[in-house]
């Protein structure tokens, strides 16, 4: 039986450890999101940033910097946003560099399966990684938001690499300017 004194009078001690503040308890989306941060296994090419601290777990940014295909040497950054009902709804992932991708599109939405229909609660923040890392190996014309990238890797893979080369060093694609990325 769980006594109910010893239960309050915890809290109190708590509180006063806590220079009387109340003591913020973890959601369940925190936890998880504890767990999985703890079990990153990130390559050598990617690395996890917090830019509100390691307090706000639910907001951080990941770096993923190619070292081979069409992005190798460019540099991305992608932000994660996760609710408080995480793992039962997918993080939200925004790509903050500028991109010529057939599936990220030039506001930085993210076209990958496990973030929309295909997310399971088992799934995690490494597997969500992996995707993105895998998006920069090897680009989906079949599934694309930047459909005008896509039609150029599908009917022309050697014009599509010139394109990527030229929006990574900073230059214009199809009208559109892309910041260096190197």
């Amino acid at each position: 039986m769980i006594k109910l004194f010893s239960v309050k009078q915890k809290q109190k001690e708590d509180a006063r450890n806590n220079n009387g503040r109340p003591v913020k308890k973890q959601s369940a989306g925190e936890l998880r999101v504890q767990k999985d941060i703890s079990e990153l296994n990130l390559a050598k090419t990617t690395a996890i940033h917090f830019p509100d601290g390691k307090d706000n777990l639910l907001s951080f940014e990941i770096t993923i910097r190619p070292d081979e295909g069409f992005y190798q040497g460019g540099t991305f950054v992608f932000s994660f946003s996760i609710s408080q009902v995480y793992p039962h709804e997918a993080p939200k992932v925004k790509c903050k560099t500028k991109v010529y991708h057939p599936n990220i599109d030039l506001e930085g939405n993210v076209c990958l399966n496990i973030l929309r229909e295909d997310w399971k609660p088992v799934l995690s923040i490494n597997s969500i990684i992996y995707g993105l890392q895998y998006l920069f190996l090897d680009p989906n014309p079949d599934d694309p938001l930047n459909h005008a990238a896509a039609e150029v890797l599908r009917d022309n893979p050697r014009q599509f690499e010139q394109n990527v080369r030229r929006s990574m060093a900073g230059g214009y694609v199809g009208g559109t300017f892309f910041p260096r990325c190197m």
